[in-house]
């Protein structure tokens, strides 16, 4: 017989506050730069400060890190189901013509 796995142990408390001050830390960054004229690189700064924040979450807060194969597999198709729609929609946006008002 197998012997039972062991119960993962939660992250301890020092962590989660450490991951905390890095979420409130990337915030203030993210409305910082908001503030900021960088033309594009406003929008490429705010996905990558985004992208930085759902991996932490992820990673920490649903325990992706240490979580079972199936978990990981789940995320993962919804992070490349979720790539599509954005690449579907940008390749609309970027293919349409712009007409002009009748008026």
């Amino acid at each position: 017989m197998n012997p039972s796995p062991q119960p993962a142990t939660p992250p301890s408390l020092r962590l989660h506050l450490i991951v905390l001050a890095a979420l409130l830390a990337l915030l203030l960054t993210s409305a910082g730069l908001a503030l900021l004229p960088l033309g594009v690189f406003n929008t490429l700064s705010a996905l990558g400060i985004s992208v930085a924040k759902t991996l932490l979450v992820m990673a920490f807060f649903m325990r992706l890190r240490r979580g079972p194969p199936l978990l990981r597999i789940a995320a993962a198709v919804g992070f490349a189901w979720l790539a599509v729609l954005i690449g579907m929609t940008v390749a609309d946006v970027l293919t349409r013509v712009v007409l002009p008002s009748p008026w």
